[in-house]
């Protein structure tokens, strides 16, 4: 029998281009996993609310409010300008703010005191000191010093999201004028989003002689206490800022007139927040904890050759004990990745996506304003990883996105062969490459939430009485924002898609005719199919033959069946025919009969002589291929409980004893 020729699947070009191509996708997908695993370090240590609560940075930001035990001794502490005083807010209002100070006065396990970031004051973006400017009454003639506070409650009420203002003119549509009440504000295409009280208090401040007017600098600690449904218990933005003031004492009205205030420029707003400590952020740590012990013991048995075995049913335990720890030889094995682990085993996906989930209701609040007082300043490379990292768990939105996708079509489908459901197979990428390309978007959420909520304006308890305004939970800032959300990440997922398809067509029309490959497109819950071998060219057989190493194909199957969902659907008898007439006339005495029908729709008989790799994919080619050991051709094909087994052209099915005779020998399958 003539040598077989060997080539590997993609688009023509020449061998040097070929290698040029295979090691810059190397190069790039090194690149951003590298950048990935570094945002997932930041996140885990940056962003972990247990560790920042613990430090404990942000508790300096509560010392007006410690002494004061009830909302009605804030009057008494700190002297209010006549009408925003904490008795003029709505009740609403009132609860915040008698919420957020049992929440200081406690400071135990059931609240976050997360903190702190200091973003530098370079113009008048991050200047809040101008709401101190009023005329404060002081509560005794012989008062030497005060402490000054100013309070404003009020609803944020939006109009349109990102979409309708791309497609529609909620955006360029006359806006809201300051002043205006809720049923004008309504009528105009607001709605309600947000209910926030935000409370200022500064430090004390020497009462002058008077009609001596002076200027000096204090500090001025912020609580900005935001709910995004009326009664929802609210958490509280803590901030600490520099201001100088110019004031006078006013002996006719009796009372400090505050006639200007403004930050200092060079100096910096400290960031800080209070968060409820609900059962969400705890069970995604937990879950992490989990995640991270899965995967250093299923990458531990990747790395090596997992024993072939036979199915037999087994408890749930044995099943879970498989997933991580299953029967290993010790001859090395690297036909996968952590990045194959980390975005392609549906066990990690589910987790994690649970994981980030459940702690969306802080991290997308911390997030958005950490970037709203961060976007005005100079570049900081440790906010930004934090930013960054924060968005990055979307990325594993999107995978799981892939994969309901794709159990859907299953479920949806009434295809009975492997390939017949060509939708399964544009949901499934070429590399992980592309599953990191997919995050640039997500870095934009923050830019985009706020690009939602542009279309703003405050209605103030000076305006009308707010106890009768409510904020619906589904309508609130970031639950409005989420549709159009998902509908740009759904986009970016498509595009993507499109866009491998596209540059890589003939590597996937080569893909399609190989049954390892069209296990992982068409017949189960995969998302990539990114397989390291070496294709050759068969005489006799149309289809496209894949060159895999046995230790490898060893344990591929073990992570096929543990970490993979099987849909169970049968190889079309033309693709067990072609095999059989393709097939030498020795036949591996390692096989025995086996009744596994075969199954996808019939391959066309041309063929491709195309060389080369993928476009953004990397292949390990593995040792030229003697004639005797490409002599047999091998499918893979399911059975209707998922199992994979591994078949030549009469049925007969590969054996444990002779895939561990390959396994010593360290010798390759060829795979049709």
């Amino acid at each position: 029998m003539p040598r077989p020729k060997t080539r590997t699947l993609q688009m023509p070009q020449t061998p040097q281009n070929a290698a040029g191509a295979v090691q810059l996708a190397k190069a790039l997908k090194t690149l951003l996993g590298y950048l990935c695993t570094i945002l997932l370090v930041v996140d885990v240590c940056g962003n972990n609310w247990e560790l920042i609560d613990y430090v404990g940075d942000a508790k300096h930001l509560l010392t007006p409010l410690l002494t004061v035990a009830e909302f009605d001794q804030i009057g008494h502490a700190f002297v209010f300008p006549v009408g925003n005083a904490p008795d003029h807010v709505s009740q609403v209002g009132q609860f915040m703010m008698n919420t957020s100070l049992a929440q200081i006065q406690a400071r135990d396990s059931d609240t976050y005191i997360l903190g702190t970031t200091m973003h530098p004051i370079q113009d008048s973006v991050n200047d809040i000191c101008g709401h101190l400017v009023s005329s404060y009454p002081l509560p005794s003639a012989n008062a030497t010093s005060v402490r000054l506070g100013n309070v404003a409650d009020g609803i944020s009420f939006v109009r349109g999201t990102a979409l309708s203002h791309w497609f529609s003119d909620t955006r360029s549509a006359p806006p809201a004028d300051q002043g205006m009440n809720e049923t004008q504000l309504r009528a105009m295409g607001y709605g309600p989003v947000r209910h926030g009280t935000d409370l200022r208090l500064t430090t004390h401040v020497a009462v002058p002689r008077p009609g001596e007017i002076v200027t000096t600098s204090i500090s001025m600690y912020r609580f900005f206490m935001k709910a995004f449904c009326s009664g929802c218990v609210p958490g509280t933005e803590l901030g600490l800022d520099t201001c100088a003031i110019t004031y006078l004492y006013n002996e006719t009205t009796h009372s400090l007139d505050v006639t200007a205030s403004q930050a200092a420029v060079g100096s910096s707003h400290e960031l800080g927040f209070i968060f409820q400590r609900r059962g969400g952020p705890i069970l995604a740590l937990y879950i992490r904890f989990a995640i991270v012990l899965l995967v250093f013991g299923v990458y531990s048995a990747s790395q090596k050759t997992v024993q072939w075995v036979e199915f037999v049913p087994e408890s749930l335990p044995q099943r879970l004990h498989n997933v991580v720890a299953p029967p290993l030889y010790r001859q090395p094995c690297s036909v996968f990745g952590l990045s194959d682990i980390c975005f392609n085993s549906d066990i990690f996906v589910v987790l994690y996506t649970l994981a980030v989930l459940a702690d969306e209701e802080i991290s997308l609040v911390y997030s958005r304003v950490l970037y709203r007082w961060y976007r005005s300043t100079s570049f900081n490379l440790w906010i930004e990883l934090r930013l960054m990292s924060m968005t990055m768990r979307w990325l594993w939105l999107n995978c799981f996105l892939l994969k309901a996708a794709k159990w859907t079509c299953d479920f949806a489908s009434v295809a009975q062969y492997t390939g017949e459901n060509r939708v399964m197979g544009w949901l499934t990428f070429s590399s992980v490459t592309w599953v990191y390309l997919s995050v640039f978007v997500l870095f934009q959420r923050a830019n985009f939430i706020e690009y939602s909520n542009s279309v703003l304006i405050d209605l103030s308890c000076a305006t009308q009485n707010l106890d009768a305004v409510s904020v619906a939970f589904l309508d609130s800032w970031y639950v409005r924002s989420m549709p159009d959300l998902v509908v740009v990440v759904l986009v970016n997922l498509i595009v993507l898609l499109a866009i491998d398809r596209v540059v890589n067509w003939q590597w996937w029309r080569a893909t399609a005719k190989n049954s390892l490959c069209r296990q992982l497109m068409f017949n189960s819950t995969s998302i990539l199919a990114d397989v390291r071998g070496d294709a050759i060219d068969q005489p006799g057989y149309a289809g496209s033959c894949l060159v895999i190493k046995a230790r490898a194909l060893c344990t591929f199957r073990w992570f096929f069946s543990t970490h993979l969902t099987a849909f169970g659907l049968k190889e079309h008898p033309a693709i067990l025919r072609a095999i059989h007439s393709a097939r030498p006339h020795k036949t591996d005495p390692g096989s025995s009969s086996a009744d596994v029908t075969a199954d996808t729709a019939p391959m066309p008989s041309e063929r491709t002589t195309h060389t080369s790799v993928a476009w953004l994919s990397d292949h390990d080619v593995v040792k030229p291929v003697p004639p005797t050991d490409a002599a047999t051709l091998y499918l893979i094909v399911q059975d209707r409980d998922g199992h994979i087994h591994v078949v030549d052209g009469t049925k007969r099915e590969m054996q444990e004893l002779n895939v561990e005779v390959k396994i010593l020998r360290d010798t390759t399958i060829v795979l049709g």
